[in-house]
């Protein structure tokens, strides 16, 4: 007789590492069970129920099977509840085995024994199928976290497990799910290879076979699955059924497509920026830009219309077309007030997308244009730059479709770059109009330059042997007069105004002509000597105009190479210029010295004035020839004086030195010459 349950439990307490095993099932198979586990050192039991959930809690539940009808829970091969616990098939003895591949739920869910032969190492059978049932449980565990989908079928197509993942996939909960032929569950097998049988098929021949499924979700939204199925087999090597692993790549080739989404979008940025950027005629700017525009996006027809001056209409001034049938409207213009599609824009600065002409209701111009072009769908995008509407971007196509937020965004930004471009080709033809007028202010100096060199000619060939001439006969018939005599003063005054104008000549050829004009090359030469004249012409002029003119140059300084001719004609200059510079009243003070300069030294002239000064600006032009500064209107003079002196100096190898005077209003101008 076999002991009860509640003599057994307080042993097993004791005992440690042993468990209890509550046996539930066929009667006849539980008895000669638990009569064999009774020397085995278990805890033993025995329950003959309907189902395994009527036993109590405690312990490992095994349920207990025959192959075929029994008084006790039924068969292990029409009961799918048996495959939730541990199942022992117990054969009786002349009995056939049952068919591994015809119902079980998992290898690891069973085992099979024969009476009585199995009943010495029974323990060993069920501690095995105990141990086997803990890591399937496991593996469920874990299988139910999974965010993929897992579930096994058997080779018919039954499905026999499910997690979660699957469960919300199929829309269906585990219990109408298992027992049920996956053919029934979806509009697809859910698994590689085409149909049940082809797929079993390739797995027989040993491989792991995978592929990529497009299933309908619950939503309308695709979902797309990497699918790997795999054979499973019993202890026995038999093959019994399939596990179906689906990995749900939706979302990753969502990021996939949006990031070749937007590096094509980017693509089409940079090559719209380039050729703004290397282009400047805009109708091959805009025409690119079309062009690139409708053709990356698969466009029927991309339209750029800017906004006519009065800022009423709109012309289409570029057009792409994807084929050479699409009618060509380049030039068309229409007005905001019969354009719905431009008056929505202008009003709204909003882009303006239709996508199905059918919508609009009744049809305007827009939906007529549509037409002719052969076009369902349009989105219009306004270009805009510094706060106004320059333009529209069109994009149109053949068959309605929806623009989501990002297309409509890149649209935009597309918009941006052809106001940029708007933008620049405005500034260039500023740019243009404004090198067009300075080219034709050079052509007007370049005009005055060579007038002022045919004056020069002029001055050589026409008038200065004919100057030279007079000079001479004045100072013929200033001999022979009295120096008192009224016509002899008339002859001095026009020989000092002869003398002049021989001057002027002589500076207009020093700094157009140097070669012409007269020199005596450089030569050791008394600074004080040389000076003289030019000091005495300075004093007469002073008086004249009544400034005072203090002069300090040493006597016996010592001799420098000189082109005395030249030279005294750099001196007159700067003295003349001082005093005609300072007002009556003004005074001018000249000194002459050697100083150090670099390794040697230098004749250093200086004119003092009390003129107006040199503007700051000036200073850079300060030897151009025929320049008159600010302030020297009143002045007369030819804008040549300090054009003489600078050429001196750069024959003398020296420099002219300009500057505030700093004690007192004026400048302080000084020529250096090598000593």
């Amino acid at each position: 007789m076999r002991p009860s349950s509640d003599e057994l439990l307080p042993v097993l307490a004791r005992r440690e590492g042993v468990s209890a095993i509550r046996l539930v099932g066929d009667a006849d198979a539980v008895e000669w069970v638990a009569e064999n586990l009774e020397s085995s050192g278990l805890a033993v039991e025995a329950l003959t129920v309907a189902g395994p959930a009527d036993g109590a809690p405690g312990g490992s539940v095994v349920w207990i099977a025959r192959p075929g009808p029994s008084d006790g829970g039924g068969a292990a091969s029409v009961d799918p509840a048996v495959w939730t616990f541990p199942c022992l098939i117990v054969v009786p003895p002349g009995g056939e085995l049952p068919s591994i591949a015809g119902g079980n739920a998992s290898v690891e869910s069973f085992d099979v024994v024969r009476q009585p032969e199995d009943g010495p190492t029974l323990r060993i059978r069920l501690e095995r199928l105990l141990h086997l049932h803990r890591r399937r449980s496991q593996t469920e565990v874990l299988l139910q976290n999974l965010r993929d989908a897992v579930y096994t079928r058997r080779l018919d197509g039954t499905v026999t497990s499910v997690n979660a993942a699957a469960e919300r996939l199929i829309g269906r909960s585990r219990g109408e799910i298992v027992g049920h032929s996956i053919d029934g569950l979806l509009p697809a097998t859910m698994a590689p290879g085409g149909t049940i049988e082809e797929t079993n098929a390739i797995l027989e021949t040993g491989e792991r076979y995978r592929s990529r499924l497009d299933l309908p979700g619950r939503d309308g939204r695709r979902l797309v699955f990497d699918a790997e199925a795999a054979l499973l087999r019993d202890g026995r090597d038999l093959p019994w059924g399939v596990q179906i692993v689906l990995h749900d790549v939706t979302e990753q080739l969502e990021a996939e497509e949006r990031l070749r989404r937007e590096a094509t979008r980017h693509e089409i940025l940079a090559e719209i920026a380039t050729v703004t950027r290397d282009e400047r005629d805009l109708d091959r700017i805009l025409a690119t830009a079309a062009e690139i525009l409708g053709s990356r996006l698969g466009a029927r027809t991309a339209d750029l219309w800017l906004v006519e001056e009065d800022r009423s209409s709109y012309r289409l001034r570029t057009q792409w077309a994807a084929s050479p049938e699409i009618p060509d409207i380049r030039g068309t213009v229409r007005t905001v007030a019969e354009s719905t599609l431009f008056a929505t824009i202008s009003r709204a600065r909003q882009p303006y997308p239709v996508t199905d002409r059918s919508e609009i209701d009744p049809p305007d111009w827009a939906v007529r244009t549509m037409e002719r072009l052969g076009a369902r769908s349009w989105i219009a995008v306004p270009i805009q730059r510094e706060g106004q509407i320059a333009g529209v971007l069109g994009l149109t196509f053949a068959d309605p479709r929806p623009f989501p937020p990002d297309l409509v965004v890149f649209l935009q930004r597309a918009a941006d770059q052809v106001a940029l471009a708007l933008h620049s080709a405005r500034l260039h033809r500023e740019l243009q109009d404004k090198l067009a007028a300075l080219a034709e202010a050079q052509r007007r100096r370049d005009e005055a330059d060579q007038q002022r060199r045919n004056l020069t000619s002029m001055l050589v060939h026409d008038l200065k042997n004919p100057l030279s001439a007079v000079i001479a006969s004045l100072d013929i018939a200033l001999d022979k007069l009295p120096a008192d005599d009224r016509l002899g003063r008339m002859l001095r005054n026009s020989l000092a105004s002869a003398q002049r104008l021989q001057g002027l000549i002589e500076d207009a050829l020093l700094v157009y002509r140097p070669d012409d004009a007269p020199g005596t090359g450089l030569a050791p030469a008394a600074p004080a000597e040389v000076l003289s004249t030019p000091l005495e012409e300075a004093r007469w002029l002073a008086e004249f105009r009544q400034v005072s003119l203090s002069v300090e140059i040493p006597p016996d300084l010592p001799r420098v190479p000189l082109d005395v001719t030249r030279y005294r004609r750099a001196a007159s200059n700067l003295l003349s210029n001082a005093i005609k510079f300072s007002p009556r009243g003004g005074a001018v003070a000249v000194s002459a010295a050697l100083r150090p300069d670099g390794d040697g030294r230098a004749l250093v002239l200086s004119v003092f004035d009390t003129g107006p000064g040199l503007p700051g600006e000036a200073l850079p032009d300060l030897a151009t020839p025929w320049r008159r500064f600010a302030g020297s209107e009143a002045v007369p003079g030819t804008g040549l004086g300090l054009a003489v002196v600078q050429k001196v100096a750069q024959l003398h190898r020296g420099r002219l030195e300009a500057r505030p005077r700093p004690d007192a209003t004026g400048s302080v101008f000084s020529l250096w010459v090598p000593a």
